[in-house]
């Protein structure tokens, strides 16, 4: 049996890369690592009939000989066919020294269609950009959406309710590919999380305190749905006796977005339609991680939902954005092709004045964008308001595979 065979399809990404096959450029998928993206490249392999497909994962010891560039384009020429159509995927292209420079010269040559996987989200850093000439596509891939989980409940099984356990353990995909408890489901997590850290920070950028960078890390996660800066964190480091300066505060948050680990939401003024890249929130790129690292604490439960929905709209195709105008909070605004939605996030609503502030932020808006006030649990307030919010629960937001927001 081949091992694809296994394997669930991902239709929201497999649809992101499918209009970019055969035509010429590199395809780079990023994401942390974990999150599905050599099952995505091998599902694609598989797909191209009647093609020579050359596959190297840069995770196997058996590959290390081909982890400088000039190896690496010598091996391609000897895999070529030149009686076939020839793709080349490489899982974990940031561990052969000087890739870019291998790649540019393949496409220059046509040798084969190419496609590459990383767990750096700065593979297409100026630095690499410049070296392929503009000559590539990208897809950020993130672990499973709760639609997808149920996916995947539906083909290995498992016990729980799906939605609580999305909330309590992400998506990694490993974890509803072989469903286990809790516990071991959020070690599984930690495991990854120092591996990637590990590997694609301590290895790649060499810092000389990992200890400061999880400080660092926890902190942020504690934070979910707070806006948070360099100089916050300095600062409270400072306060608590640690010796940092902050540059490396600033550097070592870099890293950690460079390794997929946290996602930066910048703030869009609505109003004045522009970004503000002075202000910004981040948010983990998988809700386990925070689990993993902080335990599960109940009341997180808003920045958590927050971060559910901020990933949610990552997925879905969108830029995603925490939103200004007059002053009032709009949690995320979400741009695709030109057309915007505007989100709020309650986790519940208690108090009349939680209600003014909530309906009240997104009546301010003006504008005639799609408007969606999002509940853990709805009750009452499920449906359409006289101005237009469309009020709905955490679990109906996240499984609407159909509805173009």
């Amino acid at each position: 049996m081949d091992d694809t065979d296994d394997y669930i399809e991902r239709p929201r990404y497999a649809e992101k890369i499918t209009p970019f096959i055969g035509n010429g450029n590199i395809k780079i998928v990023t994401g942390i690592r974990r999150c599905g993206k050599s099952a995505m490249m091998r599902l694609i392999s598989k797909s191209m009939d009647g093609c020579n497909v050359i596959y190297l994962n840069m995770e196997l010891g058996t590959n290390y000989r081909l982890r400088d560039w000039t190896s690496l384009l010598k091996y391609v020429e000897s895999a070529i066919d030149p009686d076939r159509p020839n793709a080349l995927f490489i899982d974990e292209v940031q561990n052969i020294e000087g890739w870019e420079l291998a790649l540019r010269d393949i496409v220059a040559r046509r040798l084969c269609d190419i496609y590459v996987t990383g767990s750096n989200s700065d593979l297409l850093s100026s630095e690499y950009s410049t070296h392929i000439g503009g000559r590539f596509n990208t897809i950020r891939m993130l672990p499973l959406s709760y639609a997808e989980c149920l996916d995947f409940r539906k083909a290995y099984g498992g016990e729980g309710d799906v939605f609580e356990r999305f909330l309590g353990i992400g998506g990694f995909p490993i974890l509803w590919h072989r469903p286990v408890d809790t516990q071991s489901s959020l070690q599984t997590v930690r495991d990854i999380v120092d591996v990637t850290i590990v590997n694609d920070i301590e290895g790649r950028f060499g810092i000389k305190n990992k200890r400061l960078l999880m400080d660092i890390l926890r902190f942020v996660l504690s934070t979910l749905g707070s806006y948070v800066s360099s100089n916050s964190i300095y600062n409270t480091l400072i306060s608590s006796g640690v010796r940092v300066s902050r540059d490396t505060v600033y550097s070592y948050l870099e890293y950690l977005e460079a390794a997929n680990i946290l996602i930066r939401a910048e703030t869009f003024d609505i109003r004045g339609k522009r970004v503000l890249t002075s202000k910004y929130k981040y948010y983990a790129t998988d809700l386990g991680i925070k689990h993993a690292l902080l335990g599960h604490r109940p009341d997180d439960a808003p920045g958590h939902m927050e971060n559910v929905i901020f990933t949610e709209l990552l997925g879905r195709g969108y830029d995603v954005y925490v939103g200004g105008v007059n002053g009032k909070e709009i949690d995320f605004v979400a741009e695709k092709f030109g057309k915007r939605i505007y989100v709020q996030a309650c986790h519940s609503i208690l108090y009349e004045k939680t209600m003014e502030r909530e309906f009240g932020n997104l009546d301010a808006i003006g504008d005639n964008f799609p408007k969606f006030l999002v509940l853990m649990e709805p009750g009452v307030y499920e449906g359409v308001t006289e101005s237009g919010i469309i009020c709905c629960g955490l679990k109906e937001f996240l499984a609407n595979r159909h509805l173009d927001y």
